[in-house]
Formats: C-alpha cells, structure tokens, sequence
C-alpha cells in the first residue's frame, strides 16, 4: 500500500491492498515458513534473495507509477503527480523522550552556532588580523542555514526523516571541527557557510520529526520544551562565546559542538525507528525539484547579503545594497511562478497560501522573528554601551528574559496539549509581549535594574507563549503531506524576519547616533564608535562627551523598541480576525497510535526471529560436524579393512 500525496493510504494498480509499510517483504518471507523444515543456510539465501527481489518490485512499482504519472499529464496538458509515503509514527512516550533529548542537542549546538560567535568577533579580528570582514564569520552562517531551509522540509518527505538528519549532523560535525581548525578568515568564513548547510536542516528537521512521532494534541508540551532550548541556545550564545574567548580559546566556540553532535547521532542512529522511504534512488531523485532548490538559493543569497550590508557597511541607497536586493527580489519572483506554474513536487507548494488562517501565522511567525531577534541583540547592546557592562555580565542582566521565556514556552505548551486551545495563547502573548516592548522603548540610561528586570519579565511572558504556538497552529491548520514543507517554511520566515530586523534597526541606530553626535566628537573617536560602539570606554573620551555617546545609543535602542512594538501589535488583531481555531484532536490518530505500536512489535518478533535464526545456525553448524567428522571416521575405517 503506498501513499498518494495527500498522504492518504491507497490501493496499488493491480487493485491488491498491499503491505501498508509496517512489514517489509523480508518480514513476510520469514513468517511464511515453517519451523520444521528450517534450514538455516539455505534460508539465508533464499532470504537475502528474496529481500533484494523484493526491493527490486518495489522499486520497479514506484518507477512504473511514475512514468504512468507523466505519460498521463503528458495526454491531459498537466503537470505530473508524484506520490509521498506518510511518515508518521506516533512513538510511545518512553520512546519518544530518547529520540526527543538527542534532537534538542542538535538543536541546542544549532541555534547556539547562530549567536556564539557575536563576541568573539573583536578577538578573531585581532587574531587573524581582518577585523574588516570578522561581520562574515556570524552571516556566512546565518545565511546559508537560512536560505536551505525551505529546502530540507521536501528533502525530508523524498529521502526519509533519519536519512536527511543524519546528513545535516554530519554537515554540521564537519563544519564545526574545520571552523575550530582554521588557520585565515577566510576559511573560517567559508567553513561557517559549511556549518550552516547543516544547522539550518538540524532547526527544520527536529521540528518535523517531532511532529512525526507525538499526536497533534500533544504536541504541544514537546514543541514547548524545544522552545526553551531555542530561548535557552539564543540567549546563552554571547555568553558562552565570551567565556571561551576570554578564559581558554575561541577555537572552543566550535569544539563544544562535537560531542554533542555526536551523542545526538548516536542517538538518531539507535533509537529513531523512522520508517524505510520505497523506490529507487533514481525514482527519489527524479522527484527533487532541482529549478526550485537552485532559485531558492539564487534569490535568497544577494537580498540576504543586502540586508546585511545596508545600513552598516554601505547606505541603504547606494548601489551595493539596491543591485543584489532587487536582484534577490526578481528571482523571488521567479521562483513563485516556478513553484505555481512548472513544477510537479514543489519545495512550497501554492495551495497551502489558499488558506488564510495558514498565512496569518507566516505572518505572525515573521513578525515574532523580527521582534525576538531585534531584542535579543539590542538589549545586550544596551547594557554594553549604555552602562559599560561586559559581555559577560550583559548576558547575566538578560537572564530575567531567557529564563522567564523559557518557562513559559514550557507552561504555554502543556497548558495548550490539556486544553487543545493555541488561539488564546497567541492573542494573550502577542498583547503582554507588546506591552512589554512598549515599556522597554522608555528605558534611560539611569533607569534601575529591577524596573529593566520586570520590563523583561513582561516581554518574555508574551514572547514565550508565542515562540511555538505559531508552529502547532500552522500544523493544525495543514494536512499530513503539507506538514513538513509548511514547518520548513515556518522556519524560514521566522530567520528571514530576524535578519531584515537587525539590518533596519542597525540603520535606526546609528542614524540617531549620527544625527546626535555630529560635531561633539573628533573624527577619529567618531567613527571608531560608530565601528565599534562598545568601544566607547575605552577611547580616553571626557565625561561630557561619553555622556553624549551613551545618550545617543540609549535614543537610538529605544527607537528599536518604538519599531518592534507596533510590528508585534499588529499580530494581535491578525491572530484574533484571521487565525481559526482548528481542533488538535485528528480522527486518525487513534488509528495512527495502533498502527505504530504494531510497527514496533513486528520490529521486535523480527529480532527476536533472526536471534532464534542464528542460534539454530550454530547449532546446526555443530550437528553438521559432528556428522562431518563420524563420516570421515567410517570412511577411513572402512579403507584401513580393504587394504
């Protein structure tokens, strides 16, 4: 039984219902014969080749149906149907908390890679002595592992869950071990790019795999835990990465990310049962959509390399940002009529766009990007420039922030899976989130810690029932075989809207401190500051003059905040008029709970077959030469009586 894409299980062309992928033909080769005429060598073969002949028919059914597939849109002017097998596999709890630990320390080195590296840049500067291009060694990153991710999400549903993982890791591995190697810059900037490929598919991945293995209702306390480690990776990144760099050695930025990577392996490896994905390698690779893969890459490349240029390195104006970002822009174009219009698999298919409780949550999901990477960098800016404060110590003042974010991405996730409601979380923390960025936007630079901890409070109550909410409400609102492309996509607009945030904030900021700090300063502390404004106190300024600095960096992040209030606002009307209230409870879960718990027991009589197997092997081994050697014996003693 194979599965159309709709991921509806349907009967094969010979019109037999068949095997639905919880036995595979080796399985039923087994079981059909009988105990008394078992002869282990001889059924080692013949189940070897009744395996590979078996794969072969599948294989050859898959490319058959394929081929009927195009011969058939071919006649009717349409654009050929590709099927996708439902992957899902609802785990029992005991299984799914192994399998769940070794995906968030995946996704805890993942997210980590994305702000580690934020200050250690002044020391890799120094080290390979190109402080004019270290801003690369953080975008090469963030820009590889933002621009595959639409990518991952259809790889996964082609290739398999565990087959697409474990490459990401194993990218990822690579890239770390060779970023903590590099001897330039540049290969260090290349090799960040390397360690993006994988990051970005281990952040899509484990999302999809979670949803794979837990039931939608519950869901929501799985997706809530890995929103802490989001939270938990994002803002302990500057920290971390500051620890290594001032107390042992950059180079530990990176080599922390190999024992983890490989327990999560080891893991993924053992303790994932995601099931085997039919058809040939040929078949799986004819379905790729190699137009899309190229364009997604092609677009997102030059306008992600604009927004992290404009507004710090070149104007916003000037032809070095406006050339790529319309650019990207074109090909964006282009790649919307690819996907419409030519493309049979496609990496985001149109339809799911048709529904606009889906689109309400890209909406809000980007806007949530924009608001929590904008504070998660300019509020460490704030105590760094502002009030003097080390990276370190700048990390300890937004614990408020993290740990209460954390928490209530947790509490928001297990109150959601008991009650089976997403809408209310999202309206409540939208609106306390939006409160608290408003309340933030009038901080000073004498302003007291704890009214700055209770500020914080705030934005991450609202901004912790918000964090994962968004992806169970998308998830809802799809059918099984969007579910993987939609996550990805989810995925991508949350990154894509945390990169435009710090290229317009950053144009905020040093606009305001353009704007009040032309003619206090001398040219050359001027523009040092404005490189590196954490500078400040160390340029031998006078008490006037540092005044006027930390003045004007207080001005300007409070701009920020002014920004992002209204761009969170705004999600609160969308999630109440356009959001639906989906049930999280599917008809067929119940079904799909049953059918995985039979999975797992074939799984296990299988094992326990072949370990009987091989015990009677030996046995029998031990039998034919003991009968071996008595037969020499009388075949030697009856040559010694002739002669």
């Amino acid at each position: 039984m194979t599965t159309h894409e709709t991921g509806e299980f349907v009967e094969d062309h010979d019109g037999q219902a068949t095997d639905d992928g919880l036995h595979t033909h080796h399985e039923e080769h087994e079981y059909g014969h009988e105990e008394s005429d078992f002869n282990p060598q001889r059924h080692s073969e013949q189940s070897h080749k009744t395996v590979l002949s078996g794969e072969r028919e599948e294989d050859n059914r898959e490319q058959g149906k394929d081929e009927e597939a195009k011969i058939e849109s071919e006649k009717s002017g349409q654009k050929k149907k590709f099927e996708l097998q439902d992957q899902t596999n609802l785990l029992p709890t005991k299984q799914v908390i192994f399998v769940f630990v070794g995906l968030t320390c995946a996704l805890f080195c993942s997210l980590l890679d994305q702000t580690i590296v934020t200050t250690a840049l002044p020391t890799l500067g120094q080290v390979f002595g190109r402080a004019d291009i270290s801003p690369w060694v953080g975008t090469a990153y963030l820009l590889t592992s933002t621009a595959t991710q639409p990518i991952y999400g259809r790889l996964s549903d082609i290739f398999g869950r565990k087959f697409t993982l474990l490459g990401c890791l194993f990218i990822f591995l690579m890239g770390s071990l060779a970023c903590a190697l590099a001897q330039t810059m540049i290969q260090l900037i290349i090799f960040r790019a390397i360690q993006g490929l994988g990051g970005g598919g281990i952040l899509t991945l484990a999302m999809i795999i979670i949803s794979d293995v837990v039931s939608l209702k519950e869901r929501g306390k799985y997706q809530g835990i890995t929103g802490c480690v989001v939270a938990l990776a994002n803002s302990c990144g500057p920290i971390v990465g500051g620890a290594f760099t001032e107390r042992a050695s950059w180079r530990w930025c990176f080599y922390i990310n190999l024992p983890l990577t490989s327990i999560s392996m080891i893991i993924i490896v053992f303790l994932l049962p995601l099931r085997r994905i039919r058809g040939s390698m040929i078949a799986k690779i004819k379905k790729l959509d190699f137009y899309g893969s190229i364009l997604t890459l092609a677009w997102a490349a030059p306008f992600l390399i604009a927004l992290s240029w404009a507004g710090s390195q070149y104007p916003w104006d000037s032809a070095a940002v406006l050339v790529p970002l319309l650019m990207g822009l074109a090909l964006l174009g282009l790649f919307i009529y690819v996907e419409a219009k030519m493309v049979s698999l496609p990496l985001v298919p149109m339809h799911i766009f048709k529904n606009i409780s889906v689109c309400a949550c890209f909406f809000t999901t980007f806007m949530n990007g924009l608001s929590f990477y904008a504070t998660l960098y300019y509020l460490p800016q704030y105590f760094q420039i502002v009030r003097g404060a080390s990276a370190i110590r700048s990390g300890i003042l937004t614990l408020p922030l993290m740990l209460v974010q954390t928490v209530t991405s947790f509490t928001s996730g297990y109150v959601q899976s008991k009650t089976g409601d997403y809408w209310w979380n999202l309206v409540a923390g939208f609106t306390i989130w939006t409160i608290g960025l408003g309340l933030l936007s009038s901080i000073t630079p004498t302003t007291s810690i704890a009214k700055l901890s209770g500020y914080q409070v705030i934005v991450g109550v609202g901004a912790g029932q918000t964090f994962q909410t968004s992806l169970i409400a998308i998830q809802a609102s799809v059918e099984r075989k969007d579910m993987a492309t939609a996550t990805g996509l989810r995925n991508f607009l949350r990154q894509m809207g945390g990169t435009i945030a710090l290229a317009a904030c950053n144009s905020i900021v040093n606009n305001c401190v353009r704007r009040n700090l032309s003619g206090v300063l001398s040219g050359t502390a001027y523009q040092a500051i404005l490189e590196d404004p954490t500078r400040a106190m160390s340029l031998g300024l006078s008490a006037s003059e540092l005044s006027a600095v930390t003045d004007a960096y207080s001005r300007g992040i409070n701009q920020v905040f002014w920004f992002c209030a209204p761009c969170v606002g705004i999600c609160v009307p969308i999630t109440m008029f356009l959001v639906k209230k989906v049930t999280l409870n599917r008809s067929d879960d119940a079904a799909k709970k049953a059918e995985a718990k039979a999975w797992v027991e074939s799984k296990k009589a299988k094992r326990a077959k072949k370990r009987k197997g091989s015990e009677e092997t030996v046995v029998d081994s031990g039998a034919s030469m003991v009968t071996t050697g008595e037969e020499e014996e009388t075949r030697d003693g009856r040559k010694g009586r002739e002669q």
